[in-house]
């Protein structure tokens, strides 16, 4: 089976933002899944000491970077808190267990430190409606299957590289990234799909009234959260769900700053849980 790495067209809204970071001399860059290594080579003109892992190393072909081997769905290779930035560029869709991985992501990065994340969106008006008929989001192609979900196996060993077998919408990468300590800094346009400009109009009315009603009825549920945390929160969703950027991008580009740690992010939902019990 061929090996066919992501980063395509995505990766020219990531050069941008990598280019428009001040220089990064005596910063530690983590690219993972480093794939062939054109983000570390972008980081790596920063002036970036750059640490780029794959379940593939061999496939790196960045200039100057060697990458060393790591299974996302393992605990990195790297000691607490010790990384600046780190890249997860058309990563995470590939992982089954996104809140371990994220919650590794937070680990290595210092207080403060920067993650930014690009997934293909399965939020955008094309995706909804191809998901609506064929649970798949290109309506083109059927939902997936074992003919599709693995791009890349071996004879020698087990190592397998899962094809779009867990993209996420929105919504829910947003509570994955918040319930590991993660906050977004920047939602950042990329390439806009036609099909979803055509479908975003014509739908957005309905978009608007459904998001409404579920956030006037749903409110009224978590009774236990105090209306001055809840309804932001809630708030926050409806502004996620009817974001431009959001239903008419063909891909997840967020920028996610490290806010807290794993403890800190814990005291945080045993008191937002407190009046379950």
């Amino acid at each position: 089976m061929t090996k066919i790495y992501p980063h395509g067209k995505i990766f020219a809204h990531v050069a941008r933002y990598i280019d428009s970071l001040p220089d990064l001399t005596g910063k530690v860059v983590v690219d993972i899944p480093c794939g062939n290594g054109r983000a570390s080579e972008a980081f790596a003109r920063k002036g970036a000491t750059i640490r780029a892992f794959d379940l593939y190393p061999e496939f790196n072909k960045a200039e100057g970077v060697t990458a060393e081997y790591a299974d996302m769905g393992e605990p990195l290779p790297l000691d607490d808190e010790s990384v600046d930035y780190l890249i997860c560029l058309e990563g995470i869709e590939h992982v089954p267990d996104k809140i371990s991985l994220l919650r590794e992501f937070n680990r290595v990065l210092k207080k403060d430190g920067e993650l930014i994340l690009t997934l293909p969106s399965v939020s955008n008006a094309r995706a909804r409606v191809s998901m609506l008929l064929v649970e798949s989001e290109l309506w083109r192609r059927t939902a997936p299957t074992e003919l599709d979900s693995v791009w890349f196996s071996e004879s020698s060993s087990d190592r397998l590289y899962f094809g779009h077998l867990f993209l996420v919408t929105v919504q829910h990468l947003m509570t994955l990234c918040t319930l590991t300590g993660f906050s977004i800094e920047k939602r950042i346009h990329t390439r806009v799909s036609s099909t979803s400009v055509i479908l975003g109009v014509l739908l957005y009315p309905l978009l608007i009234i459904g998001s409404l009603l579920s956030y006037f009825l749903y409110r009224k549920k978590l009774v236990h959260v105090d209306s001055a945390i809840r309804n932001p929160i809630l708030w926050e969703r409806v502004k996620l769900n009817l974001s431009p950027t959001v239903i008419f991008s063909k891909h997840i580009f967020w920028v996610l700053r490290k806010t807290s740690d794993r403890a800190e992010t814990m005291a945080m939902l045993r008191d937002l849980t407190r009046g379950n019990e």
